[in-house]
């Protein structure tokens, strides 16, 4: 049983391929001779044109001529089928056999229906698949009766017939066997699209159980998939674990710290080397909140709700507006577009926030924010007129921890995190952010973010 199985050919696509194709072919063939048959009348019978009727009655004159010259009337029927390039059929009246002289054999319904209307008194016309027998005539020879059909082809096409039944057969069932084919091809690859949007989203406990009812090429590819998703699920599972103990484990010496410098300030201890303590004690604790937002940012799942996008972002540029201005900075804003959008309002505020922060920090006097509203999405572009970032650096700087030596130094307070964690709250929506330089200098940092009304 096991040697079955291997030799199987729908085991592998390569054989399924071969297989249908093969049933389709043989399968199209039979339905188109079917119909053929079944839609032609071999047995027609009509009455004759007079043309053929002249016709044959000039051959049969012309075998009443001859007669004479001939002992027996089959080579005499022969002959002159032969000279006249005719095909005839003759019936024996005596012994009802029925003789071929010229053209496709007879088969034994055709002969029976040949003799059954030999006797006839009027010319008819019997259609015999292609071909029309015309008669019958009763010509005496020798003391014997025969009854004599002339037969030509019906000028109808008849093996044209057969093609005018056979293409658009053939093109109906390959045409649905190559569609249902193709589906049994696509809807599990479908499945797989599907799975790994689910994936990509951030759902790990995505997977396919096409391997389950699939045995060949595109089974082993859902058991990779699954195999992959396992391992990113376990490797994601351990950063985000790696990164929460970390942070969880660095807050304690870092309260303790605070403590013992509350204390030293206390105990007037060297107030600038305290000073500077200090200062680092609140940068690793900015360090380990963002870590914190990182994590829960790109790990979780975003709580969508509906909300008016200037309700929810009227606070956050006012207070963005008073952060430039206490930095000797210009803030200018289009108005909050009144538009209603599905989003998680917290991850929303907080991707914004951070662009505008950053935007505010590294400006010499001047933020812009401005809003294009279209029917599926928002657009919020932030631009500033600071020293700007090239090409390249704009592509980087979405990474943790990346701060473009030019103008990201370690003096200006960022760590490189607060546009890594705008992307990964900008993804939960399934929106873009990205950065450019700048026409007249500056960044300018783009974020769109659907409306979500296909969703409901």
């Amino acid at each position: 049983m096991k040697f079955l199985a291997f030799i199987n050919p729908t085991r592998r696509l390569v054989g399924r391929l071969f297989l249908w194709f093969w049933v389709t072919l043989v399968l199209t063939a039979v339905t188109s001779a079917w119909l053929a048959r079944m839609f032609y009348q071999p047995f027609q019978i009509e009455q004759p044109s007079n043309n053929d009727i002249q016709q044959l009655v000039a051959m049969v004159n012309d075998l009443e001529r001859r007669k004479a010259a001939y002992d027996q009337f089959r080579p005499l029927l022969r002959d002159v089928s032969m000279q006249q390039r005719r095909s005839f059929i003759s019936v024996n009246l005596d012994t009802g056999k029925v003789s071929n002289n010229g053209g496709p054999p007879l088969r034994p319904d055709e002969e029976s229906l040949l003799a059954q209307f030999a006797r006839q008194s009027n010319y008819i016309s019997v259609q015999l698949g292609p071909m029309v027998a015309i008669g019958p005539v009763i010509v005496n020879f020798n003391g014997t009766s025969h009854a004599v059909y002339w037969r030509r082809p019906d000028g109808k096409g008849g093996p044209e017939r057969i093609l005018f039944w056979l293409i658009p057969t053939a093109v109906i069932i390959s045409a649905l066997f190559c569609w249902l084919f193709a589906k049994s091809i696509v809807r599990p690859i479908r499945h797989l699209q599907h799975t790994g949007r689910q994936l990509a989203e951030g759902d790990w406990q995505a997977r396919t159980d096409i391997k389950a009812f699939r045995r060949d090429e595109i089974g082993e590819l859902a058991a990779d998939f699954n195999l992959m998703a396992e391992q990113l699920s376990t490797m994601w599972s351990g950063q985000k674990r790696l990164l929460a103990d970390i942070s969880h484990e660095l807050r304690s010496p870092l309260a303790r710290m605070q403590m013992a410098i509350g204390l030293a300030h206390q105990q007037e201890v060297d107030s600038p080397t305290l000073d500077r303590i200090e200062r680092e004690a609140i940068r690793m604790e900015a360090l380990i909140n963002q870590l914190l937002q990182l994590t829960r940012a790109e790990a979780g799942k975003p709580v969508l709700s509906r909300l008016n996008l200037r309700d929810a972002m009227r606070e956050l540029f006012q207070d963005a507006a008073f952060e430039a201005s206490t930095n000797s900075k210009h803030f200018n804003s289009d108005e909050i577009p009144d538009v209603s959008l599905k989003a998680d309002v917290n991850q929303l505020n907080s991707a914004v926030e951070n662009v505008l922060r950053n935007a505010i920090r590294y400006a010499d006097t001047l933020v812009e924010a401005s809003f294009t509203v279209t029917e599926e999405q928002v657009t919020l572009v932030i631009k500033d007129d600071g020293p700007g970032l090239t090409p390249a650096e704009c592509e980087e700087i979405f990474r943790p921890f990346y701060r473009p030596s030019a103008s990201r130094e370690r003096k200006s307070g960022g760590v490189g995190l607060g546009l890594a964690i705008a992307q990964a709250a900008i993804a939960l929506h399934r929106g873009t952010i990205s950065a450019k330089p700048g026409d007249s200098g500056g960044l300018v940092v783009t974020i769109t973010v659907p409306l979500g009304h296909e969703r409901e």
